[in-house]
């Protein structure tokens, strides 16, 4: 006789095993996906070295270019062969190389940090004649300039037209002062008063990177107003004479050239201005931005070089 199980149990067990059946499929399918994760990491992580080892490559090769370029003397400054010459002048003429290797390629970039005014070392007339010669407002300019002074100073005593911890506070800012240094251009976003329009107007003009001297070969007119004693006929001068065959090589050739009104600023101006300034590329900083062949994955190396006569030394070198 063939013993039949009831009809409820039968479902019972029928959907049991569905049950049970769900329940394999889901740890297979989350052991799978462990796997496929664990996978997917190695494989990043393989090819972000071997990005990074491509974009120290392009760095490397941009070293190298700058050593060959001091050796040889670069490319005159102005149009005449004659002229004087800059060893790197002709890494900022010609900013963009790359350099291909098996396994990827990387884009190698050039900037001069000479040609813009340094954040953390400029004073505040620095930063308040800068501003004014972007065409800020003057009355916000100050208030500006003085609020930046006020951030990176180590204490909470503001200035007149400044702003310390309590104000930032009070205004219910999300973030106050670091009495210190700026870490990146971004945080100058968080100065209270500051807009995203003055922002983007101010940001292309300053700098956190190199030692701080503005060189007069690569700066534009705003930062050259920037710096103490110059005036608009002084920053023309320098200027117009850039690509000519006598470019100006020193403060008081600069000085020889312009009208007494104009003359008697710089002059008056000559031991605060002559140690913040340079006439030759001394610094570069070069950025190598690389990629695996294929991958999407791209990695970013900048380091600063400096010349230090004969030799070019890599002094800081940071990663992304």
């Amino acid at each position: 006789m063939i013993k039949r199980w009831p009809a409820d149990r039968r479902g019972f067990a029928l959907i049991a095993a569905l049950w049970l059946l769900v329940a394999i499929m889901a740890v297979g399918l989350g052991f799978g996906l462990r796997a496929r994760m664990r996978h997917l990491a190695a494989a990043n992580v393989i090819e972000t070295t071997q990005a990074r080892r491509v974009a120290d490559a392009g760095l490397a090769d941009c070293h190298a270019r700058l050593v060959q370029l001091l050796g040889t003397g670069g490319a005159p400054i102005g149009r005449s062969p004659g002229s004087i010459r800059d060893p790197w002048a002709l890494a900022l003429a010609q900013p963009i190389d790359t350099v291909i290797l098996a396994s990827g390629r990387a884009v190698v970039s050039v900037r001069d940090p000479g040609a813009r005014l340094h954040l953390n070392r400029a004073s505040e007339e620095e930063l308040r004649r800068l501003f004014v010669a972007l065409r800020i407002d003057a009355g916000l300019a100050d208030r500006l300039a003085q609020r930046i002074m006020d951030w990176r100073d180590p204490d909470d005593l503001r200035r007149p037209r400044g702003a310390e911890r309590a104000d930032y506070l009070e205004a219910g800012a999300p973030v106050v002062p670091a009495n210190g240094p700026f870490a990146r251009l971004g945080d100058l976003r968080d100065v209270l008063g500051m807009t995203p329009e003055v922002y983007d107007s101010i940001r292309p003009y300053l700098t956190l990177e190199g030692a701080g001297r503005v060189n007069f070969m690569t700066a534009s007119r705003p930062v050259l107003l920037a710096l103490p004693g110059m005036s608009e006929q002084a920053a023309a001068v320098v200027l117009a004479r850039r690509t000519t065959a006598r470019p100006i090589r020193s403060v008081t050739d600069l000085a020889d050239q312009l009208p007494s009104g104009a003359r008697s600023l710089l002059v008056d101006s000559l031991p605060v201005l002559e140690p913040q300034v340079t006439f030759e590329t001394n610094e570069l900083v070069a950025e190598s931005i690389a990629g695996v062949d294929g991958g999407p994955l791209r990695v970013s190396v900048r380091g600063l070089f400096e010349r230090a006569g004969n030799a070019v030394l890599l002094v800081q070198r940071e990663a992304e």
